[in-house]
């Protein structure tokens, strides 16, 4: 008998997508594994929700049904594309010197490598969200050396048990050779990074080599937040994803396919905004042009607050750090300007979220010779405001003036939703 349908993330353009998803949701639960499946339908990638079984150990037939011959059997409708789960964190000895234990920690378990080659026919991929917070992925190929190493692999594991297992029985295989063999058998990767699996892309025998190299620009698509229906939709998503601290600074960009109502967002990236742009973020093909996904094109940007605030009038430091600083501004306009019809996100420290767009020349030409300094390290109006010779609320009201600005979520500063008038002011009562 079929299970129910089990309940499914949002739809994603990639397999990886919305496995990222579910790997957020497992966050820090390391007590026990949990797991699910990757689905697709019509095009569009879905994630059943994580679960963790009895005991310690995810069994894959808790979420959907397992046929005669052990293949499990997707929602009518839906075609399986990987099984997911993570590793829970057991306290154990490290032997000091070791440069094996971590590795261990990080990796596919013997019986993992096992599963994803000898169910390759019936899901392609094996995720596994570790302990690091990193997600790697084994993409079996069916190659010559992968139907070589599946026996090795059931000579450990002979039968076929209902749950994928994690502790390592007695073998002669180290993590580091398992490694060196699944590597070439077929494609193993970070998909997100973390503390261990520092670098996303593919793993080789090389891998710490390959780790320590520092690259200033993408060469790895990004990771995208689900298709949603709006810009603002896909800036929310975004911003729930921020992390406000004041330690960086954090940017990304909302895409928009050219023939539906399909927007998504990249996932955060750690920034200095006054460099950021779209070699950050998407690699470049050889014409050295960023390789957006087919069919989606520019829509907006978005990105936190400055981590460095010039220092301003106390009476004025809540609203002004609760608000883009001129330096912000002139980097979004540059952007915007690049590529019209665009718009910039600004995600508040209180936890506002507002969004700008250009709409005069006329109107923005004054505010914008204010902000624009490429040769001095601050702006006349950043200087304008350290001095007190421009209040906040007036800065508020110039930009509003400028561009078209809108409050698209609330807080205690920014607290009515819609467009910010030249009456604007902070703080006040929200009118029922």
């Amino acid at each position: 008998m079929l299970r129910p349908r089990p309940e499914l993330s949002p739809r994603f353009i990639s397999a990886d997508d919305a496995a990222v998803y579910a790997h957020d949701l497992i966050g820090n639960r390391r007590d026990k594994e949990y797991g699910g499946f990757i689905l697709s339908k019509d095009g569009r990638f879905y994630a059943t929700l994580p679960v963790c079984s009895d005991g310690n150990l995810f069994r894959p037939s808790d979420v959907l049904s397992r046929a005669s011959n052990g293949d499990m059997v997707p929602p009518q409708g839906y075609v399986l594309e990987g099984l997911y789960h993570s590793h829970a964190a057991f306290q154990r000895t490290i032997l000091a010197g070791d440069p094996e234990s971590e590795l261990q920690d990080n990796f596919f378990s013997l019986m993992d490598l096992r599963m994803a080659i000898a169910f390759r026919h019936n899901y392609p991929r094996l995720y596994l969200s570790s302990v690091d917070q990193s997600l790697i992925c084994y993409a079996a190929s069916g190659s010559a050396q992968e139907l070589a190493l599946e026996p090795l692999l059931m000579l450990v594991h002979p039968q076929t048990p209902d749950h994928l297992e994690q502790s390592y029985p007695p073998s002669i295989f180290l993590p580091s050779h398992l490694l060196s063999m699944v590597h070439v058998a077929g494609e193993l990767t970070v998909v997100l990074a973390g503390s261990f699996w520092r670098r996303r892309g593919r793993i080789s025998a090389g891998w710490r080599e390959w780790q320590a190299q520092i690259l200033w620009e993408a060469d790895v698509p990004p990771i995208y937040g689900p298709a949603l229906a709006s810009a603002d939709a896909a800036a929310l998503f975004a911003h729930s994803q921020l992390s406000q601290g004041r330690q960086t600074q954090q940017a990304g960009f909302i895409l928009k396919h050219s023939q539906t109502s399909s927007f998504i967002c990249t996932r955060p990236l750690s920034t200095v905004y006054r460099t950021f742009d779209r070699p950050e973020v998407f690699p470049r093909n050889s014409g050295g042009i960023p390789q957006l996904p087919e069919g989606y094109q520019m829509n907006a940007v978005y990105h936190t607050a400055d981590v460095h605030r010039y220092t301003v009038p106390v009476a004025q430091a809540r609203v002004l750090s609760d608000f883009l600083s001129p330096d912000n501004l002139w980097v979004d306009f540059l952007l915007m300007q690049a590529t019209p019809g665009t718009r910039a996100y600004f995600s508040a420290p209180e936890g506002a979220l507002l969004s700008y767009r250009r709409f005069s020349e006329d109107a923005e030409r004054e505010l914008i010779a204010s902000v624009t300094h490429p040769d001095d390290f601050t702006s006349p109006l950043d200087r304008q405001l350290a001095r007190g010779q421009v209040d906040a609320t007036a800065y508020v009201r110039r930009v509003a003036a400028a561009f078209v600005l809108q409050v698209v979520k609330t807080d205690a500063v920014w607290t009515q939703a819609g467009q910010v008038m030249d009456n604007w002011v902070p703080f006040a009562p929200v009118v029922e």
